[in-house]
């Protein structure tokens, strides 16, 4: 005679039973996610892994963006000229600063709305426009300084070009002329080694030596003629200054500007200009913090000046 078959109660129990010894997971142990090899607790708040990005002083914190938390490892962070790009363009204006003992004047102002020219005394130096302020008048410009180095002759020290008139010869042996300001779609500086000849050049001047490359004070400059200055600024994107200093040595000048003074520009490159008696900065009443001019009655006149108009909108 055959056994009874279980009832089917007990085979369903008896079934559970098993499987609950055979799996831990059914047990009142519980592993801990840490353990497994396929699972990762990121932390709810910042923390020096996963730090929250800064923001950036220029923009305010918007309620309803979109905020992206860089990964560990990433090696696709923003760069300083990648958040350049974006920023809102400078209002123009006068800043006067100290900066390691050297009095400053800037006037900075943006290229997206502000244009760079340069005029030239076709005559030599002792004619017309004899200061910044005269020539930036005479052709309707907001302010003027002093630009390149010129012979005792009166004749450009190196190229330049005003509207696209070549004047003079290109230098490649003199430090004062080692730098380029070129005026193409917008204007930028550079080392003279870095021109083509070929280049679309509506203005240019050779000046030098540089004060300033890659945000850092270029060193071997002379410490020892402490006289005023003049200087071009630039932070490699659109922002610019003309700037003018009381009395300093190149290698003061450079120091000063390296400890970055200014709060709204930063200085990436910056460019001597003629100095001593040349120095020559004026700058329209029209303009935030004007007038301002730095001519004193010892000045001599010089060759050329470079100009900063509005910018057309045609």
């Amino acid at each position: 005679m055959r056994d009874p078959l279980p009832a089917p109660g007990i085979t369903v129990v008896m079934a559970i039973a098993l499987t609950c010894v055979l799996l831990p997971g059914c047990t009142s142990q519980t592993r801990s996610p840490g353990k497994t090899s396929f699972t990762r607790t990121f932390p709810t708040g910042p923390s020096p892994e996963y730090p929250l990005p800064r923001p950036d002083p220029d923009y305010p914190a918007d309620p309803g963006a979109r905020v992206e938390v860089p990964l560990p490892g990433s090696d696709t962070a923003p760069t300083f000229l990648d958040l350049q790009s974006s920023r809102q363009p400078l209002s123009a204006g006068i800043e006067q600063v100290t900066s390691r003992g050297i009095a400053l004047t800037f006037f900075l102002f943006d290229d997206r709305n502000y244009e760079i020219s340069v005029v030239d005394k076709q005559g030599g130096p002792g004619t017309e426009w004899p200061s910044a302020m005269e020539a930036a008048k005479a052709h309707g410009a907001l302010a003027a300084i002093n630009a390149g180095f010129f012979t005792p002759e009166g004749n450009p020290l190196g190229l330049v070009i005003e509207n696209g008139r070549r004047i003079g010869t290109w230098n490649a042996g003199s430090s004062l002329t080692s730098g380029v300001l070129s005026v193409e779609k917008s204007p930028r500086l550079l080392r003279r080694r870095h021109w083509r000849s070929f280049s679309p050049t509506r203005h240019l001047m050779q000046a030098g030596p540089f004060l300033i490359e890659n945000d850092i004070a270029v060193t071997g400059l002379g410490n020892r003629d402490r006289s005023p200055r003049s200087f071009l600024v630039w932070d490699g994107r659109h922002y610019w200054a003309l700037g003018y200093a009381g009395k300093a040595t190149l290698s003061e000048l450079a120091s000063a500007l390296a400890a970055q003074p200014l709060a709204r520009l930063n200085i990436t490159t910056a460019l001597n200009l003629d100095g001593g008696r040349s120095s020559d900065l004026w700058v329209s009443p029209q303009v935030h913090g004007g007038p301002v001019s730095t001519r004193r009655n010892w000045n001599n006149p010089v060759r050329n000046y470079l100009l900063i108009h509005h910018r057309s909108r045609s």
